[in-house]
């Protein structure tokens, strides 16, 4: 039963390897039509299934690029939310708060509009729609898309792939959603992680891309009511609740942390907690605090966020060589622009 259910997953992976394969080739070759949009887009995306740290990544790059003067959007899909139109403002640049739930927009845009009220966030199906309005209603003069990689019928300027060193295989044999020939498409790579390298595999496809190392920094943990330093919880007992791709990463910072896990709750990646699961949780953890993702923060019901009992980590992106980065991405940006016969120094001062 083992073996023939090994031969069945190996015989998808093939087939999800070749379609996929194809459909990057038909993209390249011009059989399928992609769109040049009129304000540069850069792309953060990776080969993984979830889990890379694009969120944190993607907030952080367009803090870089509001320092210099730029006005970014970020445009997203818009996972598991329920929005159907064209396109959806999530944040205006204006409000403090995003002007939609996360059940509508999906939890990474509310997160990011949340994380950054200065910067119109934006989502959308058809990435195009939501990138014309950025450019159209909030006069932004650079897009960063957020989980872009494999969104092929628009094209890019620029393309950062984040690598973990979880890459293996073909779905379902591993996680990767495009085989590692595609970060042939890639500008620019960042290793998420201390310990992140690139792929014995993926080596030939990255001669002369520029990588960079990023990593994750606890920097805060909150409530309703404090906001504390994430290590005033070092040697007491905590359970951790999440609803993300890489659980295990967030339980690897606890313990890096000093926190004693008692529990992890895992759920899928997305899930929205009931009350029920909720009021099981915080019945169970009897003089242990409760500490969710920020992602799955924005998710809970108002009463268990205002009750105190549960608090949010938040995790901040830091980007080894940002200067360099930005010169990089000043580059490519401006080499497609002037192709198109278009002047745009992105490392401009303010």
């Amino acid at each position: 039963m083992a073996t023939s259910i090994k031969i069945l997953s190996a015989v998808a992976a093939a087939g999800y390897y070749a379609v996929q394969a194809s459909r990057a080739k038909a993209y390249e070759w011009g059989m399928l039509k992609s769109r040049q949009a009129p304000v540069p887009v850069i792309s953060v995306g990776n080969l993984l299934m979830g889990g890379s740290g694009k969120t944190p990544f993607v907030i952080r790059l367009a803090e870089l690029l509001s320092g210099r003067g730029r006005k970014p959007a970020v445009v997203s899909r818009g996972y598991r939310g329920t929005n159907r139109a064209p396109y959806l403002v999530v944040g205006d640049r204006k409000s403090a708060e995003p002007l939609v739930p996360p059940s509508v927009s999906g939890d990474e845009p509310y997160l990011i509009a949340r994380s950054l009220p200065n910067v119109p966030v934006l989502v959308g199906a058809k990435r195009i729609h939501p990138v014309l309005a950025a450019g159209r209603e909030f006069e932004c003069d650079v897009v960063i898309l957020d989980d872009g990689f494999q969104h092929l019928p628009l094209r890019r300027d620029a393309d950062i792939v984040l690598l973990t060193g979880r890459e293996d295989r073909m779905f379902p044999l591993g996680g990767l959603r495009e085989p590692f020939s595609a970060l042939a498409r890639a500008d620019v790579v960042a290793r998420v992680g201390p310990a992140a390298e690139v792929p014995p595999e993926a080596v030939r496809y990255l001669r002369d891309v520029p990588v960079f190392r990023c990593r994750h920094v606890p920097v805060a943990l909150e409530n309703a009511q404090t906001t504390r330093q994430p290590e005033e919880l070092a040697g007491r007992d905590v359970v951790l609740v999440s609803g993300i791709a890489n659980p295990d990463r967030f339980g690897r910072t606890a313990e890096r942390l000093g926190w004693q896990v008692r529990e992890h709750v895992a759920f899928p990646d997305h899930h929205v907690p009931t009350d029920r699961e909720l009021e099981r949780i915080l019945s169970e953890a009897v003089e242990a605090e409760v500490v969710v993702t920020e992602k799955d923060w924005v998710k809970l019901p108002e009463r268990f966020r205002l009750s105190g009992r549960i608090s949010s980590l938040r995790i901040a992106m830091v980007i080894e060589r940002e200067d360099e980065l930005l010169e990089v991405l000043d580059e490519l940006v401006t080499g497609v622009r002037a192709k198109l016969g278009a002047v745009y120094p992105m490392s401009r001062s303010r």
